[in-house]
């Protein structure tokens, strides 16, 4: 934001900013303009407030209904939490299985301690049915509930099997999956593999897909790249899970498939993943070339996350000029953070990243700057 002030363009850009943040609906970067917007208005600009109020009470249609909240209680103390609480209010008028928890109220009282943020919420509560929704909602989640199970009293592989066999549910949750598979012993992920290797159902076999995205199977890859080649060009969740399921594995085949699958697939970015274990000398120009075709912020994003595990596990120098490149096109702090460390930590930091992070928007990117 520095940089910002110090322009000959001043205005220009922090107006591009304010729209920018009022039009926005991706939350990683919706999060960043939240902070600048309030920078600004902290530092004397009006407009600045207007354009983060206004973005605020559209959270809901946005798909991000709480993107801003916590940048607002740093703006306006008590009173952006009252805020916060109206909107917050009116969206589980909306969506009454929408829940809340006292994360807000907390981090509100924490900053400000001569003020009994809950008990000023309560008074406010008794004339406005929104915060009385949303303070109720908080209290609701603090109360101890009795115990009731949340999946059957069975076994983790049945458990499994039953979610594979449930033709209702197309997905199977997957924080539910992730818990239960790596839970298993080798025996039984054997035992799953084997079922899934009898598998004469296509669709039963993409289900199994969906579980050993986060498990290495047992039988090799030899199963999952015929189900990956057959997959239509476009993006599917279930040529998401294939090549998930392959990033596990080194293989000449996989290699071959991936690099085809960069030059003829409408979305080439999906299968950067697949260079983990299979990277060669020479990869950092393809890469390049990827990250020079790529567009759309959720594309850059996904493609950001490969890269950064990719030069994680394979520490190469030559890791610079890719690693700038999707630095110079993306939005989330978080990771053009991990970018910036690897970066680093391979001792190829560029001199124009050197001296533009100290004033980068997320904190920990700046933190970075210590080290360079």
């Amino acid at each position: 934001m520095r940089l910002m002030l110090l322009s000959a363009q001043k205005e220009y850009l922090i107006s591009r900013v304010l729209a920018l943040l009022v039009a926005h609906e991706q939350e990683w970067a919706l999060t960043q303009l939240f902070d600048i917007a309030r920078r600004l208005a902290l530092a004397g600009y009006p407009a600045a407030r207007t354009a983060f109020y206004q973005r605020f009470e559209l959270g809901g249609s946005a798909g991000y209904a709480y993107a801003g909240e916590y940048e607002l209680v740093l703006l306006d103390g008590p009173a952006g939490l009252l805020r916060a609480a109206i909107v917050r209010g009116r969206l589980l008028a909306a969506d009454p299985e929408n829940w809340e928890d006292d994360g807000l109220i907390s981090f509100t009282q924490e900053r400000n301690p001569d003020v009994a943020v809950e008990t000023e919420l309560e008074k406010a509560a008794a004339t406005n049915e929104h915060v009385a929704r949303y303070l109720q909602a908080v209290q609701e989640s603090q109360r101890p509930e009795p115990y009731t199970p949340s999946r059957p009293a069975i076994p983790d592989l049945q458990y499994l099997r039953h979610l594979l066999a449930n033709r209702k549910r197309r997905r199977i949750p997957r924080h539910v999956v992730r818990r239960v598979v790596r839970r298993l012993p080798a025996r039984q992920l054997r035992l799953l593999a084997a079922e899934f290797e009898q598998e004469t159902s296509r669709t039963r076999q993409l289900r199994y897909l969906q579980v050993f995205r986060y498990v290495k199977l047992p039988l090799g890859y030899k199963l999952l790249l015929p189900l990956a080649e057959a997959q239509p060009p476009h993006y599917t969740p279930a040529l998401d899970d294939a090549v998930e399921a392959l990033v596990f594995f080194q293989s000449p085949a996989i290699r071959e498939f991936a690099l085809a699958r960069l030059s003829s697939s409408p979305i080439p970015w999906l299968y950067a993943s697949l260079f983990f274990n299979n990277y060669q000398a020479g990869d950092e120009r393809l890469l390049l070339r990827l990250v020079e075709q790529t567009t759309g912020e959720d594309a850059i994003e996904s493609l950001a996350i490969s890269l950064c595990a990719i030069y994680q596990k394979n520490r190469i120098k030559k890791c610079q000029k890719p690693l700038w490149a999707i630095y110079q096109r993306m939005n989330c702090g978080m990771h053009r953070a991990q970018v910036v460390e690897l970066l680093l930590k391979r001792g190829v930091l560029p001199a124009d990243i050197r001296e533009e992070i100290p004033f980068d928007s997320y904190e920990g990117v700046r933190h970075l700057a210590a080290g360079c």
